[in-house]
């Protein structure tokens, strides 16, 4: 092998090596970019849900709950208090639906939420229940078009 060929066989390798280095930089920003997106999507659903929270009164919370399965007469406040608890629980499965997407959850550990939502949505008649459904019908447009789609869907099958 003379000079020549070795200058060409290192020259090819050097090539190789530096479009494998652009494609592993280019890996590297697009794992980059989806962890801020996830952050920045992270931080947004905790300030609206501690914004959300603050409504919430923990003493007339148990309460109203309690009462609205039969237990008693339901005051507006109480009723109130029931709606904000349900507009968390759906922007906190909102959170969870987008930590699924974006693979932070695996098929495992989503099959819980989704297997709640499916139930809040189609077999439970509890006034807990039918009090989420109102809340979703109410407030779906406040979340993203996706995951209303996901849960519009959960309403329409029959499994």
């Amino acid at each position: 092998m003379n000079r020549e060929n070795r200058k060409d066989i290192l020259e090819v390798v050097g090539l190789v090596a530096i479009v494998a280095s652009l494609i592993f930089v280019a890996l590297e920003v697009r794992e980059v970019n989806l962890a801020t997106r996830i952050a920045a999507r992270d931080a947004i659903t905790q300030g609206h849900l501690e914004f959300m929270g603050a409504l919430v009164d923990q003493d007339v919370l148990p309460t109203a709950l309690w009462k609205c399965e039969g237990n008693g007469e339901l005051t507006g406040f109480e009723s109130f208090q029931i709606e904000i608890h349900h507009h968390r629980r759906w922007r906190h499965y909102e959170r969870v639906y987008y930590m699924y997407l974006y693979d932070v959850l695996t098929d495992q550990e989503w099959s819980g939420f989704h297997a709640a939502l499916y139930q809040s949505m189609n077999e439970d008649d509890s006034c807990f229940a039918a009090a989420s459904r109102d809340v979703w019908e109410a407030n779906k447009a406040y979340f993203s078009e996706e995951f209303a789609r996901y849960v519009n869907a959960l309403i329409e099958r029959t499994d």
